[in-house]
């Protein structure tokens, strides 16, 4: 069984029908998070193997990894902000079997984090001179998910909204319901507490796209909260494999 979880809030309603009918034909399973929301939308498209469900409390993010997903081979991890191609979830999971071993969790948006050196420009000096653990988030290699990846590569961190895990990888609930606003710190810390690699999956420039709102999650990030900075430096620089190639299906990493 292949399930999707997406959590969304009411300014992005009329978004939420787009994105349910990109992703609910690809998989058995879509369970909509329906975060402040009084009723389910009239509008939400009527397509089997949708499921929504309105939380207790505001989950925000969170509430991604709040669906029950026992028996599923697969999970995607979605966005109410992105365009999702009709070859998705197949693709996805293709790129994700090509690589080695079964602890492997991928992704279409992934971060390295790195130390800056000095360069010769006024940026890069400032930067070199500003840099200490507690300005970690200012410092990382980005693989945006819009952009061409010819190979796929390990790295320290996947963006949520376009992550796949297998099943039996997903973290509970109760491990992230306090990580609001920094799902993909989280997940990496997860991720690499239990020995799972996290790749950034190659595709085309253009194959994935955004609708852009006002408020990102990146606006919160790049302030370096001292909780975030904390969970980034218990996997940041850690993994020996992180900006290598992982090694494809059939031999041990």
């Amino acid at each position: 069984m292949i399930v999707a979880n997406l959590a969304t809030y009411p300014p992005r309603r009329e978004r939420l029908p787009t994105v349910v009918r990109a992703l609910a034909p690809q998989v058995d399973r879509l369970n909509i998070v329906l975060n402040d929301y009084a009723a389910v939308p009239a509008d939400l498209p009527a397509l089997p193997g949708v499921v929504a469900t309105i939380p207790p409390a505001d989950t925000k993010d969170t509430g991604k990894f709040l669906p029950d997903v026992t028996g599923a081979s697969f999970v995607f991890l979605a966005d109410d902000d992105l365009d999702y191609p009709s070859d998705y979830v197949s693709r996805t999971i293709a790129a994700l079997e090509a690589c080695a071993g079964t602890r492997v969790a991928g992704g279409y948006h992934g971060t390295i984090y790195t130390r800056p050196r000095p360069g010769t420009s006024l940026r890069k000096i400032s930067r070199y001179l500003r840099y200490g653990p507690d300005r970690v988030m200012e410092s990382r290699k980005v693989y945006k998910f819009d952009a061409a990846l010819a190979a796929p590569v390990v790295v320290d961190q996947i963006g949520s909204g376009t992550a796949i895990l297998r099943g039996t990888d997903m973290p509970p609930f109760a491990y992230m319901k306090d990580a609001p606003m920094f799902v993909d710190v989280r997940l990496a810390r997860w991720c690499f507490d239990k020995g799972i690699d996290l790749v950034c999956l190659p595709r085309a420039a253009g194959w994935l796209t955004e609708e852009r709102f006002d408020e990102r999650i990146y606006d919160f990030t790049r302030g370096n909260p001292e909780r975030v900075v904390r969970e980034v430096a218990t996997y940041a620089f850690r993994n020996p494999r992180r900006g290598t190639r992982p090694a494809p299906a059939g031999i041990e990493p």
